[in-house]
C-alpha cells in the first residue's frame, strides 16, 4: 500500500509540473513578415517606411527562432537563413529578447515586443534601427 502511495504522488507532482513554455502567448507564436523598417539617422527623425519584402520570422515551439533572413540585422533581404532562441521578459509574455550565434558581440542585442498585434523588434546599432512585421494567417 506505501509503495502504490508513493508511485501515485510521484506521478502527481511529475504531472503537475508546468514549464516556462506555458507562458509564451500564443500570439507570439508562428510566422511573422516583415512590413516596415526604421533606420534613423541618428537624430531621431527616423519614421517607418514600408518595404517589399519576403523576409519572415518565426517563433517556434522551445523558445526556438527561425528567420529565412537575418535574425541580428535590420535588413530587407531573405537570402541568409539563421536561427537562434528567444527569452521572454519576467513580466510579460509577448515582449523578450532573441539570441543568435550568427550575431556577433556588436550586434547581439535584440529586442522585441507585440503591440496592438504587431511585431516590433529592436536591432542593436548605434543610431535607432527597428522593424515592424506583421503576424501571417
Amino acid at each position: 500500500m506505501t509503495k502504490t502511495l508513493f508511485i501515485i504522488c510521484l506521478i502527481g507532482m511529475l504531472s503537475s509540473c508546468s514549464s516556462h513554455e506555458d507562458n509564451i502567448d500564443p500570439n507570439l507564436m508562428g510566422i511573422w513578415k516583415l512590413s516596415e523598417v526604421n533606420n534613423d539617422p541618428g537624430d531621431g527623425s527616423g519614421v517607418f517606411l514600408k518595404v517589399s519584402s519576403d523576409k519572415t520570422l518565426s517563433f517556434k515551439e522551445h523558445k526556438i527562432i527561425t528567420s529565412n533572413g537575418s535574425l541580428c540585422e535590420n535588413t530587407i533581404t531573405s537570402d541568409t537563413p539563421s536561427k537562434g532562441t528567444f527569452e521572454l521578459n519576467e513580466n510579460s509574455s509577448l515582449s523578450g529578447k532573441i539570441k543568435s550565434p550568427d550575431c556577433n558581440r556588436l550586434l547581439s542585442e535584440v529586442h522585441f515586443e507585440i503591440k496592438e498585434s504587431v511585431l516590433y523588434v529592436y536591432y542593436s546599432c548605434i543610431e535607432g534601427c527597428k522593424a515592424k512585421y506583421i503576424k501571417q494567417k
